[in-house]
């Protein structure tokens, strides 16, 4: 599937590169560029889902003291955030949180090690929270960063491994109501 990119389409194409407003604007209305989601087992919506719970979670995060320096800029601290709400993160048993937890801890994602080879490699934690956000991590790591463009996974499992994702951060969310009122505000 190919398509000219909707979301420029239409939009006034500025004399130069750089507008009255300092803003670049480019006319793809003519250029046929394959899909991004094309290859992905995984729905558009969920896709977009994902990152933008993911995205707005990691500025909750760093906006409520769970941030580090690395390597010269400012990253969410995941491993303090995990080590901090393990301590009382609920999960009733056989819900589907708990299901979510044992399928990410059972079948966790793998770490893409070149071009063409997938490691299982241990996650990193004490307790079976601090190990399932560590999963998640690795689930956004592989989408982002290509790799979930390759055929090696079998069908359902990126959906699955998402979905359960998804799970896991929104029960933080609901479970830590300071996190939740940060990752709620509009404004930065």
């Amino acid at each position: 599937m190919r398509y000219a990119c909707r979301a420029l389409r239409g939009l006034p194409v500025l004399g130069d590169a750089f507008g009255s407003e300092g803003l670049i604007s480019v006319s793809l209305e003519h250029m046929a560029i394959a899909s991004p989601f094309e290859g992905l087992q995984l729905s558009q919506e969920l896709v977009c889902e994902f990152f933008a719970v993911f995205s707005r979670f990691e500025f909750a995060l760093k906006d409520s003291g769970f941030i580090r320096a690395h390597k010269g800029h400012a990253e969410p601290a995941w491993r303090d955030f995990s080590a901090s709400i393990a301590a009382t993160f609920s999960v009733t048993a056989r819900s589907p949180l708990d299901s979510a937890i044992a399928f990410l801890l059972g079948e966790p994602p793998m770490v893409q090690v070149s071009r063409c080879d997938w490691e299982h490699k241990r996650l990193h934690g004490n307790t079976d929270t601090e190990r399932a956000l560590d999963a998640v991590i690795r689930v956004r790591n592989n989408l982002f960063h290509g790799g979930k463009y390759t055929p090696h996974s079998p069908p359902g499992r990126d959906e699955a491994l998402v979905r359960a994702s998804l799970a896991v951060l929104y029960a933080c969310l609901e479970q830590d109501e300071s996190l939740r009122n940060t990752y709620e505000q509009n404004f930065f």
